[in-house]
């Protein structure tokens, strides 16, 4: 309870400090250069304990903070006022780029869908993610929905080069090039080297999980060829909660273990 109310808190001082109008969705890539300082600051002072994901937006003010051990918590100026729900286990639509989070409460339902879309303000302000809400208490007969913008507060230590090091206890070897992983949290990219080819694709962080998308990759033929067709087949379109020991980083799916280190 005292978690909820802190997110409720924290929700509408958000609300109060970023008046964010979405504008227009960016059908291209933006680039650094383009992307400006969230409004949402990635500091401790400005983000309630435990939250993971954050997000707002406008007409009617609306923010949505998420703690993906505990809870959603969904705040508005105009109706519904406020649910919170238990954070449910999450879903990725079929040929879409996406995350969806759906919880129904006897407080209402809350459905949370994450596009990995960018997301731009009337403020030329941009986000990695496109949030879209559809919420409704037990006294409403229709859904209500709202669109906005949103980041993932990430672990940021994944934001390196990470270099294969076994793949289920099976050691790769050193004498070659290995395939690495390169972890980009601000964009929600992940890019690497699958011991053939050039690879990149889609990252979600979640607390202590990750997902990797579809992967795109060059095409050149070389004698690593089986190597990288296990390496891409083991992560591509996976979901892997993640730890972290020395240099090491170790990926863990339902039915493998892949262990990386940190390239100096």
């Amino acid at each position: 309870m005292m978690k909820n109310i802190g997110l409720a808190i924290g929700a509408l001082i958000l609300m109060s400090a970023c008046q964010e109008t979405p504008k227009k969705e960016a059908n291209e890539t933006i680039t650094k250069d383009e992307i400006v300082v969230d409004k949402i600051k990635n500091d401790k002072k400005d983000i309630p304990e435990g939250v993971d994901f954050m997000a707002s937006g406008e007409n009617p003010s609306w923010s949505l903070l998420i703690d993906f051990d505990k809870s959603m918590n969904f705040t508005s100026l105009g109706e519904p006022k406020n649910i919170s729900t238990p954070i449910p286990e999450a879903r990725i639509p079929q040929d879409v780029n996406a995350v969806n989070y759906s919880a129904e409460t006897e407080a209402g339902t809350l459905q949370v869908t994450i596009f990995k879309k960018p997301c731009v303000t009337e403020n030329n302000e941009a986000f990695s993610y496109k949030v879209r809400i559809s919420a409704k208490t037990g006294e409403m007969e229709d859904f209500q929905d709202f669109e906005g913008c949103g980041k993932y507060i990430g672990d940021y230590r994944l934001n390196d080069i990470w270099a294969l090091e076994s793949i289920n206890d099976n050691p790769i070897d050193k004498t070659m090039k290995r395939p690495n992983l390169e972890f980009n949290l601000r964009e929600g990219k992940v890019f690497g080297f699958g011991g053939c080819n050039r690879i990149n694709g889609t990252l979600i962080v979640e607390k202590d999980s990750l997902a990797i998308g579809e992967l795109a990759s060059t095409r050149m033929t070389c004698p690593n060829a089986d190597l990288e067709s296990q390496f891409l087949s083991k992560i591509t379109n996976k979901k892997f909660s993640f730890a972290y020991r020395n240099l090491l980083l170790t990926l863990t799916s339902e039915n493998d273990t892949l262990v990386f280190r940190k390239v100096d």
